[in-house]
């Protein structure tokens, strides 16, 4: 890593204020909430289907494939603060570069997940990235991506929020990058609010009128609506003729 990269991601470690095993599930416990309420169509149906998260950071998304009763799951990140704290709630993870491990590894995985890493590559990069993703899936497995969104108003703020971001993309062209690379089927959600509590539910409520509000002002304007208005997205591409599970979302 460069120097500007360790010191922000040293940073970032501080500031969550997430160093402790209690105050890392508090947090986890929460987003495996919305993951479960957002992604259940689209996680592979076994539990001992083998998932693997690059770069894993400090667990989030292996606590949550983990409370869902997946049993072969692992992790692999650069950063040892992160490895660390993953660790404290015993989280299979290693230290190690996502390249090397997935150039050198044998393995094949049912479902590969790498949230909020994308943006983090040169695009030569991004583009080998998901080109090793694909070869390491199985066919009908499936890859999970989560990245800043620029289609709506707001995608400015996730997208240079952080000092190592280095691009930011469109629901089109994470799209276009994934059938570039084999993906036969690509799906591309938004953040919306998911009915997990009374908060959670009023949210939910008033995200869909507010959202064909939105749009409508758009259209009076002239203008294409967003196809995703949240500040991020998740990206899910299929391998193969992989059989679609659940019905097509429009975002």
């Amino acid at each position: 890593m460069e120097f500007h990269e360790e010191a922000y991601y040293l940073y970032q470690t501080q500031a969550r204020g997430l160093l402790t095993s209690d105050s890392l599930q508090k947090q986890f416990k929460k987003l495996a909430i919305w993951y479960g309420a957002r992604l259940r169509h689209y996680l592979p149906d076994s539990k001992t289907a083998r998932c693997l998260d690059l770069p894993c950071g400090y667990g989030n998304f292996l606590y949550f494939l983990r409370s869902r009763g997946y049993k072969n799951i692992k992790g692999i990140d650069l950063d040892a603060n992160q490895i660390k704290l993953a660790k404290m709630l015993s989280l299979p993870v290693e230290e190690g570069d996502v390249f090397n491990y997935l150039s050198s590894d044998n393995s094949a995985y049912d479902c590969i997940s790498s949230l909020d890493f994308i943006e983090h590559l040169n695009k030569d990069d991004a583009l080998r990235f998901l080109e090793l993703s694909f070869l390491k899936l199985k066919p009908g497995g499936v890859l999970i991506l989560r990245a800043p969104c620029g289609d709506g108003p707001f995608g400015a703020h996730d997208a240079w929020n952080d000092l190592t971001h280095k691009w930011g993309m469109t629901s089109n062209l994470i799209r276009a990058l994934l059938e570039m690379n084999g993906f036969e089927r690509v799906v591309t959600l938004d953040e919306r609010p998911q009915p997990t509590g009374i908060i959670e539910i009023l949210r939910w409520l008033v995200f869909f009128p507010s959202k064909v509000c939105a749009s409508a002002m758009c259209i009076g304007l002239g203008l294409r609506p967003p196809t995703i208005w949240t500040r991020s997205m998740i990206c899910i591409g299929f391998k193969a003729h992989v059989a679609f599970r659940g019905q097509d979302e429009k975002p």
